[in-house]
């Protein structure tokens, strides 16, 4: 018998800016720019124990009012 570790996979998100834009490409450009915008993030030293926060891999844009 063996032992193994189960990993449950999951993703996140969190705001990077808000943007007003003629498009959501334009949007999505802005915030690339955006020296201001925090691409990465990090956990409490609690959560950091159980959970490992990748890189992100994809950006989605969403019209406000």
């Amino acid at each position: 018998m063996a032992k193994y570790i189960v990993y449950a996979v999951a993703s996140a998100s969190w705001v990077l800016g808000e943007y007003e834009a003629s498009s959501k490409e334009e949007a999505e450009k802005m915030a690339e720019d955006d020296d201001k915008a925090e691409w990465i993030q990090s956990l409490c030293h609690q959560c950091a124990s159980n959970v490992e926060l990748g890189d992100c891999y994809k950006v989605e844009v969403e019209e406000t009012e």
